[in-house]
């Protein structure tokens, strides 16, 4: 009888993971922070353009940021979640939205990223 719920906690857990699905955010993109020390690399601190802070990696091109994010010329070239629709952004919170910026590097080309509203 233990075995079978100890089988049946492991599958509920298995279910729960796989439910969560991935929605890209970690300590190198997309998790808040108050400070660089809460992010594997650099951190946005929290203003209107990243509400609760966003951690993010410095970059030259969008080859330096991670899939889904694309490298902006904010704050000397940053990676920021890419978008095309408002709806794109709401896995950040209600106070992000999909807004046109300068890719780096690339002058005069627009790529549409998550920052707040």
């Amino acid at each position: 009888m233990k075995l079978a719920s100890l089988a049946l906690l492991s599958c509920a857990w298995i279910a729960l993971a796989a439910a969560c699905g991935d929605d890209g955010v970690s300590r190198a993109v997309g998790a808040r922070c108050e400070a660089a020390r809460d992010c594997d690399e650099r951190c946005l601190e929290p203003s209107n353009d990243s509400p609760g802070g966003f951690c993010t990696l410095s970059c030259e091109s969008s080859e330096a940021c991670p899939s889904g994010a694309a490298c902006t010329d904010r704050e000397g070239g940053v990676c920021l979640f890419t978008c095309a629709v408002l709806d794109d952004c709401a896995f950040l919170g209600p106070e992000w939205t999909c807004r046109e910026q300068d890719l780096r590097a690339d002058q005069g080309i627009k790529v549409k990223v998550c920052l707040g509203v």
